[in-house]
């Protein structure tokens, strides 16, 4: 039990947020070339996934199973700027995600304030109920019909708040703070 729990956890991590907006954002970039999407696959990989591993791992020697609250505030700080900066290229490779990102960059700078007083969020929640927010805010937005991918999210969402507290990595605390967080800083996607 405890590697499917453990499995869960590596399936549904933060780290893949862009990977896990297509949830969210597949209706409204359809339209691109397999080119564009191909490009834009590789550059998340790199930038997004292997590039700050190589960083937490070999530079600063982050045990990312379970870190620290200072290592805490190292990830958060990188991901800020990782957000920022995809938000930026996205003016020039996607730009229905230039808002995703900004928001994703404020979600990271609130996770980094809790760090900062010493308050474990649940990343993992925080992430998911962030797709579940901006899942609502894209609908909204662009009235689509059909819930049917939000109600995945919300169950993805459940399941891993579910896995995170069986595994002990987080209080039910934590994960309430990590959905309100996670929610809270989508909400500027309903506006742009």
């Amino acid at each position: 039990m405890k590697h499917v729990l453990k499995g869960i956890a590596i399936l549904s991590h933060p780290i893949f947020l862009p990977f896990y907006s297509l949830l969210v954002y597949m209706p409204l970039i359809a339209k691109y070339s397999m080119g564009t999407l191909a490009l834009a696959a590789v550059w998340v990989a790199f930038m997004y996934i292997s590039l700050p591993l190589v960083y937490f791992i070999s530079i600063r020697k982050i045990k990312l199973e379970h870190p620290t609250m200072d290592e805490r505030r190292s990830i958060y700080r990188a991901y800020s700027l990782v957000n920022f900066g995809f938000a930026v290229v996205s003016i020039f490779l996607m730009q229905e995600y230039i808002v995703f990102f900004l928001a994703a960059t404020v979600l990271h700078l609130l996770l980094l304030f809790f760090a900062f007083i010493d308050l474990k969020a649940s990343w993992h929640a925080a992430i998911w109920s962030f797709l579940l927010g901006a899942g609502l805010m894209v609908y909204f937005n662009y009235q689509f019909s059909g819930l049917g991918y939000l109600i995945e999210i919300v169950s993805i969402m459940l399941l891993v708040c579910i896995v995170r507290w069986r595994a002990n990595a987080h209080t039910p605390f934590q994960l309430v703070m990590g959905i309100a967080a996670g929610f809270l800083t989508s909400t500027p996607i309903l506006f742009f």
